[in-house]
């Protein structure tokens, strides 16, 4: 667990991953639109995210409204906004973070990357508070959040490339795939000053592109 979830309870956190799960909707919804609406809706969701985050800092209307339905899921530097900087929340992150990678990489790569990192995430915040013992990397984050994030990151990596889904398989191998979540891993855990939903994914990503250019055909 780390510090700035403090001032949540377990059931925040809950229903704030849940609700960064349902993020897993921006990879289905790119693959199965038609181009460029794909990566134009991305867009715009992307700019709206930080506009909506802009005007919470700035209008006592809006911060009110996200405080009343959102607030209880909402880490402490998320809410302490109005009149301040603007401070970006969880699922703006998560925006962004998807619409850079379709940006930056092949559909393949973001793909795998996203989705592993919002599964192993997720697990890792809800073991981390029910078994979290031991403190590592400095930031607060627990070695068995981690492990939960390498295992069930790495289990939805090995689920979208071993064609048991009802879709076609991602051609990236499942070791080139698991060093990329134990990249995640670490990234998200570390005491880094970019945010984990941006750094994570990014840097599953740069790890499968690094070792598949070095990967034999």
């Amino acid at each position: 667990m780390h510090p700035d979830t403090a001032g949540i309870g377990y059931d925040g956190e809950l229903y704030r991953k849940l609700l960064h799960l349902l993020a897993l909707g921006y990879p289905v919804g790119y693959v199965v639109a038609p181009e460029p609406w794909g990566l134009n809706v991305l867009i715009s969701l992307s700019l709206l995210a930080l506009f909506l985050d802009w005007l919470r800092a700035s209008s006592p209307a809006a911060h009110a409204f996200f405080e009343r339905f959102f607030g209880f899921m909402m880490r402490k530097k998320e809410r302490d906004v109005l009149g301040a900087r603007t401070v970006f929340n969880g699922a703006t992150w998560v925006t962004v973070s998807f619409t850079l990678l379709v940006l930056l990489f092949p559909v393949d790569v973001a793909l795998i990357s996203f989705a592993t990192f919002m599964i192993g995430d997720a697990a890792a915040a809800l073991a981390g508070r029910r078994l979290g013992r031991t403190r590592w990397l400095g930031r607060g984050a627990t070695l068995e959040g981690s492990l939960a994030f390498l295992i069930f990151g790495g289990a939805v990596g090995w689920l979208l490339i071993s064609g048991v889904l009802p879709w076609p398989p991602l051609d990236i191998p499942f070791p080139v795939v698991l060093a990329a979540t134990l990249v995640a891993t670490l990234l998200e855990a570390a005491p880094l000053p970019l945010n984990d939903n941006l750094s994570a994914p990014l840097g599953a990503a740069l790890t499968i592109t690094g070792i598949m250019a070095l990967w034999p055909s």
